[in-house]
């Protein structure tokens, strides 16, 4: 961003954040804070430069059907059953192009547009709530151990 504005160009900075910036990350915990703190980064560093003419965006995309899970060695339950909705990663770019200008913040895919939507109808605290009293019976907490 210095450099576009030390040359007072027009430009565009687009971070790759996830999905998972909207929903609690049990067993991806540093996973889903990152990318928290990258849509909220994101988000913050838009209001300076807008007006200079420096578009800022996150995309969120649901997962992505690639090879990016291959070797991981922990899986987790919960990224097993959302990847059945993941997104070709071809269709990435055209949707980052189509809405930088536009959005701040783009969800791409099914399931980067139902979490949310899920955090529009439920209070995110209501949601938190529920989700502790409930995670000790999913098969990861069990399996990991916590």
């Amino acid at each position: 961003v210095e450099r576009i504005l030390a040359k007072e160009l027009k430009g565009c900075v687009v971070f790759t954040s996830s999905a998972a910036a909207y929903m609690p990350g049990a067993f991806a915990s540093m996973y889903a804070s990152t990318k928290a703190f990258i849509s909220t980064f994101a988000a913050s560093i838009a209001a300076e430069v807008k007006s200079k003419g420096i578009d800022v965006m996150a995309f969120h995309p649901s997962p992505v059907a690639s090879r990016f899970y291959d070797d991981v060695k922990s899986k987790i339950d919960l990224m097993e059953f959302f990847k059945k909705f993941s997104v070709p990663a071809e269709q990435l770019p055209d949707e980052v192009f189509k809405a930088i200008g536009y959005s701040t913040w783009r969800d791409i895919g099914g399931v980067a547009i139902f979490f949310r939507m899920l955090g529009k109808l439920v209070d995110y605290n209501l949601m938190m709530v529920i989700f502790t009293q409930i995670a000790h019976t999913f098969p990861d907490y069990k399996r990991n151990d916590v």
